[in-house]
């Protein structure tokens, strides 16, 4: 009877607990995974103050290109990796560059064996919403009359604490429109570069951390965003098909709109 009774206030107690538990470990996570995403900003101003403040170019030209110009993209770009403080020992044919410290505590589909079509194995992001509209060309890139894409100037973004950077996905670029969680994550949740294909949906935001995600800025800082407020329609519609940011979050040059 009494043994009874100890496992009943066991029982009684871990109830308690858990959700309090579930709950201190989701917010430790999520302070890991701000963390990754502001050494990620640091680096790309590290990189900006030494390369005439121009931030790291966050695309390749194309999925055929050679081996040593896979290294102008913001994953693989050598110099960009020495302000992460990684070395060149995971950058390969195989995007899979990021190692197990760089990768979000809450994220279930980086370590797949194989996350996209182009190999990448990362938590997070590089925002290129408006480097099409500023290039002239669309996705992918080998249409783009620039042989490949560099990144903004500071002098391009007059607000950056209000203009994102990096944030959560599952692969190396996202967008405004990928942020839609009603066309995807609300869809798709914590899936792999082939589900969000499904659906129709390239560079996802992956609202991975109580239904939204970190977001890292262009000043360095990083704050933490409800999807409703992560994505935001010109008329308050995430269903239909518009394809303008109201925030201002996601663009740095408006003109593009």
């Amino acid at each position: 009877m009494e043994l009874l009774v100890v496992i009943s206030v066991v029982a009684l107690l871990l109830a308690v607990l858990m959700p309090g538990l579930r709950k201190a470990k989701e917010m430790a996570g999520r302070v890991v995974c701000a963390n990754n995403e502001r050494q990620l900003a640091t680096a790309n101003n590290l990189y900006a103050a030494n390369w005439d403040e121009q931030f790291c170019p966050p695309m390749m030209y194309n999925t055929q290109m050679p081996s040593e110009l896979r290294k102008l993209n913001w994953l693989t770009n050598p110099d960009f990796r020495k302000y992460m403080a990684l070395d060149d020992k995971q950058v390969s044919e195989k995007m899979e560059i990021m190692p197990d410290e760089y990768f979000c505590p809450a994220d279930k589909v980086a370590r797949y064996d194989e996350v996209s079509i182009y190999d990448v194995l990362c938590s997070y992001a590089y925002n290129v919403t408006d480097w099409n509209g500023e290039f002239g060309c669309y996705w992918p890139p080998v249409s783009c009359e620039s042989p490949w894409q560099i990144g903004h100037k500071r002098t391009a973004i007059p607000r950056a604490s209000e203009k994102i950077n990096f944030t959560d996905s599952s692969d190396w670029w996202c967008t405004w429109w990928g942020a839609n969680y009603v066309k995807a994550w609300d869809l798709v949740g914590h899936g792999s570069w082939y589900d969000y294909n499904e659906v129709g949906i390239w560079g996802p935001v992956l609202y991975r951390h109580s239904e939204g995600a970190n977001f890292a800025f262009y000043d360095g800082h990083v704050e933490h965003l409800p999807k409703g407020k992560a994505f935001v329609d010109v008329d308050d519609d995430p269903s239909n098909g518009d394809t303008k940011d109201a925030t201002g979050m996601w663009y740095v040059d408006e003109s593009v709109w």
